[in-house]
């Protein structure tokens, strides 16, 4: 991805101010995309209707002046860096407007290559500050909602393991606490971490079906197909040396997608044949037995299959593997490092910054699409 432009507005009264701008930013389309606006009210006016990356605004203008500008306009998009434009006789009112976040200031008149030199140095400095806040505090991968939900699948898949192997190996776990296979704690305490996965997974289709945090992740873990079996061969070639770097992944992973409606389908069928079993007299009176047999045997070996896919897929992909060794704090805390996001997600970086990955990466890690 080639670095997003610069999204500029400028905010002065002087048309020969507001030309000079353009004049000077319109031919580095590539570096800037510039928008003007010529009162401190329209300026405020785009704001609310534009994202901006930087907003120079003149400090004197009739009307709400720069001051104004600055107030209103880092409420309306905090994320924004603002800076001024002002005349010799105003410079100390421009270094006091610093006091109240502008991050500097040019003074009037100015030549072409001082503004541009000005600019860029705006630019350099915003993107510094930029990386050192992803820096100290990440990005937000998961969010509060979502990890509640994911604590609630460990402790009922944890549950439903513990009191569910004793049934693979009665002996041995005869007399062992509360663990025996005919052990009325035991069933209880499976039964209602069955009704509790159950719940999850209504809660959890109702969230990504209508809570708007939990339908755009729905939109991004949808598979692609060509793209993720691109993704997959990438990664493929990248394990065995024939690629040099890692393909470039969205939000979700190819391994990621796999695993999501993995654990999607096993509880499927984990809770059709739970049931099945659970009120086998009810399901006797209209279905053959051969069905509860086989609702029996399906039960068990998919249990088998998500235990050991929890216990060597997850744990060594999510917390075992190198540079995560001894664990991921992302199902903790929601948030992912820079360095992480740069390496797993390249894609979602880009999406999320406007700039681009390989750049941000210094060419290592971020892959080629």
């Amino acid at each position: 991805m080639a670095q997003a432009p610069l999204k500029l507005l400028v905010i002065d009264d002087e048309p020969i101010i507001l030309e000079s701008y353009l004049k000077v930013f319109e031919p580095l389309g590539a570096e800037f995309a510039v928008s003007t606006a010529p009162s401190g009210e329209a300026g405020l006016a785009a704001l609310r209707e534009t994202s901006f990356d930087l907003v120079i605004t003149d400090l004197k203008m009739p009307g709400l002046d720069g001051l104004g500008v600055l107030e209103q306009g880092r409420k309306i998009r905090p994320e924004a860096d603002f800076a001024m434009m002002t005349g010799y006789a105003s410079v100390d009112s421009a270094v006091g407007a610093m006091k109240f976040g502008a991050t500097d200031f040019i003074e009037k008149p100015f030549t072409q290559e001082e503004l541009l030199r000005f600019v860029r140095a705006l630019a350099t400095s915003r993107i510094t500050r930029l990386r050192k806040r992803e820096e100290e505090a990440g990005f937000e991968r998961f969010s509060r909602p979502m990890l509640v939900q994911h604590i609630v699948l460990i402790i009922t898949f944890t549950l439903l393991t513990i009191t569910g192997v004793p049934l693979f190996f009665p002996e041995t776990f005869k007399g062992v606490f509360f663990l025996g296979d005919s052990s009325y704690i035991r069933g209880l305490m499976h039964r209602i971490a069955a009704v509790g996965l159950m719940g999850l997974s209504v809660y959890h289709t109702l969230y990504i079906l209508w809570n708007e945090d939990g339908n755009r992740n729905l939109r991004a873990i949808i598979p692609s197909i060509p793209g993720d079996l691109k993704e997959a061969w990438g990664n493929i070639l990248f394990t065995f040396g024939v690629r040099p770097d890692r393909p470039k992944a969205g939000k979700y992973t190819f391994f990621e997608k796999f695993e999501y409606f993995g654990v999607v389908w096993g509880t499927l069928v984990m809770v059709l044949t739970g049931l099945v079993m659970w009120f086998t007299d009810s399901i006797l009176r209209i279905l053959p037995l051969w069905v509860v047999d086989v609702a029996k045997v399906v039960h068990r070996y998919e249990a088998v299959l998500a235990i050991l896919t929890i216990a060597i897929w997850h744990m060594y992909n999510v917390h075992l593997k190198a540079g995560v060794f001894p664990g991921s704090r992302v199902w903790l805390t929601g948030r992912i490092s820079r360095e992480d996001m740069l390496h797993e997600h390249a894609l979602e970086f880009e999406v999320l910054t406007g700039r681009s990955a390989d750049a941000e990466h210094g060419g290592h890690g971020g892959g080629a699409a």
